[in-house]
């Protein structure tokens, strides 16, 4: 890499940088071909699109161009991943490995969110009394070291584990948080990272943050003119949840507990009236909401409750809009313009209760159409949500139209051999696009199987089917099976039915909710005579080369579920503005779920193994030639003995 000039064949080639300096270096002219691509976009300053396939290594084939663009350029960059674990993979080792073999200078932070790190002042407000009451003293000097030791005071960090009680009263919260005027800011590991930020050349994020700091209109990340965004089939769901409104408990003990340090920092600056009447209220808004959301849990008969013309009178008889208005109005009376530090702390604390007035306004009225509204439990208690229907314009005017090269990527964003889906759903409407295969040789180390046995989901029969042809593709690999299934309710009642024969012949069954996710998968892998059953977070993100995996069974095609509100006041746009919901949406999403899903089997160039799908649909219906179109090429069959003998029993 020269001062002047980005050559990818110098750096990825067969004589390039890394092959000189890894032994075991594979060439893959895919990664060259990315790596060219998101150079030429991000100094053009246009935006693009890139599948890159399995196994091309498209975390190299955008750093590199991207670190060479910040040191060049003098500019900032950033990634958004979609999980917090693959900004760590980034950090420790990619970054590192880059750091050692480039030959220039370059300055890297992980950003994650605020509640992610230490707050200094409330883990002593802890430590001084509160922790007794909490019942946590034994958790408190089991973290001590760690506080006085940590440079960070990053969550993941702590060699032990912290228990959600206790974290949450200690973690950064942006209502409660006073900023300069807090006596420990100094010291403050999120406020020290924030001003780190500016001096790097790429920050590496995840996509929630980039897109609160696209929310915020900029006022978390420093400037940046370049992002890449990894996982980028994600998008739509983190920009569902990043621009929803929410109503939570935790959200008015926040506000709560802001308003009492306001009150503190208030006393002997105000009126003695000012305090009394802001403490009064306060006090009937925190028992108004507790009362609000207990009565919320009687309301809430199903996970989801979408709310409607005929239920939202009941989850509207509240007086915390009242409680707000009364807390704005003594507000008004803290003409506190000469002191510009409380002002400050005053006008965050407004801020606030103009935020939350609102969240309550739209969610309890209910009167935006390009919203979906619903109520569900959330880690066992009540919330309130308001969703956008549609995510594209909102991606378009806050993070396409004010960042000049914005580039996405993944495995999976095409269906059909385009982008027109994704792009249509994410507001990206000028974009270069790219499609780059996998390496492998998916025509000699995989096969595709449909078994002439496959039955339509709607067979009266079809759990039967689905344990048959699981324990035929057990018996033919002997172990390393990954069974993806789409509601818990199949998988449950699969299992129950395989458990017996599996004791019979000395598997082991590993399935999602009997224990932490990569605790079952680490299990999974580590013992050859056995399968691994899992729902929803299990169709990505499983990376297990070599023998530990040799088939995935697909039980059905994965189409979200209409139930979800969201989903169904998306449909129903598509139908009401003429289109077709289902093959306009459903088909879609269900097609990069079902690529995602195929993608967890062959990771090296040295796997073998088998993709098994059990829905007849695929090969009947006529929305199928779009599902197989969009696979890798495998050897396709209907013979499921062809898996014994890609294993040679």
């Amino acid at each position: 890499m020269t001062a002047l000039s980005f050559d990818a064949e110098e750096l990825l080639g067969p004589k390039g940088l890394l092959a000189k300096t890894l032994s075991n270096y594979e060439y893959r002219p895919e990664q060259v071909e990315m790596s060219k691509h998101v150079y030429e976009a991000l100094k053009n300053g246009t935006h693009g699109v890139i599948e890159a396939g399995t196994g091309v290594g498209k975390s190299l084939a955008y750093l590199l161009p991207l670190i060479h663009y910040t040191v060049e350029e003098k500019k900032l960059a950033v990634v958004a991943t979609h999980t917090i674990t693959l900004q760590e993979q980034l950090f420790q080792k990619d970054i590192p490995f880059l750091k050692e073999v480039l030959p220039c200078e370059f300055n890297v932070e992980v950003f994650k969110g605020r509640g992610n790190y230490l707050c200094l002042r409330r883990w002593q407000e802890l430590v001084q009394g509160r922790g007794n009451q909490l019942g946590l003293v034994d958790n408190l000097e089991l973290l001590s070291r760690w506080v006085q030791e940590t440079k960070t005071g990053d969550y993941n960090e702590s060699p032990h584990a912290i228990p959600w009680e206790l974290w949450s009263e200690i973690r950064c919260e942006k209502e409660s948080c006073a900023e300069e005027l807090c006596s420990y800011f100094g010291q403050c590991f999120y406020w020290s990272l924030r001003h780190r930020l500016g001096q790097a050349h790429l920050v590496i994020t995840n996509q929630a943050m980039l897109l609160a700091d696209a929310r915020a209109e900029g006022r978390v990340l420093p400037g940046y003119d370049g992002v890449i965004i990894d996982e980028a089939h994600n998008l739509e769901e983190v920009a569902t949840s990043t621009y929803s409104h929410e109503l939570k408990r935790e959200g008015f003990l926040a506000y709560y507990r802001t308003g009492t340090q306001l009150q503190a920092t208030l006393r002997d600056i105000v009126p003695e009236y000012v305090i009394q009447d802001l403490n009064i209220i306060l006090d009937e808004l925190i028992r108004e909401a507790g009362q609000y959301f207990a009565q919320m849990e009687h309301l809430i008969t199903g996970y989801t409750v979408p709310l409607t013309e005929e239920n939202r009178p009941h989850f509207i008889q509240t007086s915390l809009p009242k409680h707000l208005k009364d807390i704005q109005n003594v507000l008004k009376d803290c003409n506190l313009e000469e002191d510009g530090e409380v002002s400050g702390l005053l006008e965050q604390f407004a801020l606030f209760t103009e935020r939350l007035l609102t969240t309550l306004d739209l969610i309890l009225l209910g009167n935006d159409p390009d919203f979906a509204y619903w109520a569900e439990i959330q880690n066992g208690e009540p919330a309130l949500i308001a969703a956008p229907i549609r995510v594209g314009q909102l991606l378009e005017e806050t993070l396409f139209e004010k960042t000049p090269s914005v580039i996405l990527t993944s495995a999976t964003l095409s269906t059909n051999q385009s982008f027109d889906y994704i792009q249509s759903q994410l507001g990206l409407k000028e974009a270069s696009g790219l499609i780059l295969g996998s390496p492998f040789a998916y025509d000699k180390q995989a096969i595709l199987c449909v078994p002439r046995e496959a039955k339509n989901p709607n067979h009266p029969r079809y759990t039967h089917y689905v344990a048959y042809l699981i324990l035929r593709t057990l018996a033919y690999t002997r172990g390393g099976v990954l069974a993806l299934f789409t509601s818990y309710s199949l998988m449950d009642e699969v299992a129950d039915a395989i458990c017996p024969k599996l004791d019979e012949v000395g598997y082991t069954l590993f399935k999602q909710g009997e224990g932490p996710r990569l605790g079952l998968i680490r299990d999974f892998q580590d013992q050859p005579r056995s399968l691994l059953f899992g729902t929803n977070s299990f169709w990505e993100g499983i990376d297990l080369p070599g023998d530990a995996l040799r088939a995935v069974v697909i039980t059905r095609l994965p189409f979200t579920s209409p139930d979800r509100p969201v989903t169904r006041a998306r449909l129903a746009a598509i139908e009401d503005s003429g289109g077709n919901p289902f093959l306009e949406y459903s088909v879609p999403q269900a097609i990069l779920r079902l690529k995602q899903g195929f993608g967890r089997l062959i990771r090296t160039k040295g796997d073998i193994g088998g993709v098994i799908i059990l829905d007849e649909r695929i090969l009947t219906a006529r929305y199928g030639v779009g599902f197989l179109a969009s696979l890798p090429p495998a050897r396709f069959t209907r013979d499921l003995e062809e898996l014994r003998l890609l294993f040679g029993h």
